[in-house]
């Protein structure tokens, strides 16, 4: 059996270089990058995943500072970050081919909903001092999945704006519940 594994030195590291100038980029005019999205294998896409989900969860552990927010940021954020993702883009699959007729890349459909998530990831660092700034860390996400679904997969902006708005009403449903639980759990308490 053949090996086909890069093992030129330094691939890495120049393969993190380039993942992290295309999300300083990104960064910089998300509207005009999510428009055209690399073209990353699965792994370099889960790694980047990873760390940015990560990069939150610790950064959402330390405002305020909290030891176990942080281990939570440092454990749960990355497996809640994948498990959505991947949640998301099988949704968004399997819309496109009950929906649309038509069979999409789920690697490329995971690679979008990947960089709509980092303005999210980005405003969810303050939400323990400002909860509802998670809704608007989310609603820049929806506009940039609506973005993304027109100019990547060529869906009508009609039915991508629906979309994103289901998608958007859906997390705020389950936003408010868990602002409900946690202002009665800390009345009982």
């Amino acid at each position: 059996m053949t090996d086909y594994r890069d093992v030129t030195p330094g691939a890495h590291s120049d393969n993190a270089k380039e993942v992290l100038r295309y999300i300083v980029n990104y960064l910089r005019h998300p509207i005009e990058k999510i428009k055209t999205l690399p073209d990353w294998n699965w792994t370099t896409l889960i790694v980047t995943l990873v760390v940015l989900s990560m990069a939150s969860g610790v950064l959402t552990g330390l405002v305020p500072p909290n030891f176990f927010r942080l281990m939570g940021g440092f454990i749960i954020s990355p497996l809640v970050g994948v498990t959505t993702t991947f949640i998301g883009a099988l949704f968004i699959y399997y819309y496109f081919q009950v929906y649309e007729k038509r069979t999409c890349s789920l690697r490329k459909i995971f690679t979008l909903i990947l960089f709509a998530n980092i303005p999210f990831f980005v405003f969810q660092v303050g939400s323990e001092i400002i909860p509802p700034i998670t809704l608007v860390g989310f609603a820049f996400t929806a506009l940039l999945m609506a973005v993304g679904l027109t100019e990547n997969f060529q869906m009508d902006k009609r039915r991508a704006l629906r979309l994103v708005t289901i998608l958007f009403a859906i997390v705020f449903i389950l936003w408010l519940w868990n602002r409900i639980d946690i202002s009665r759990l800390e009345r009982l308490g």
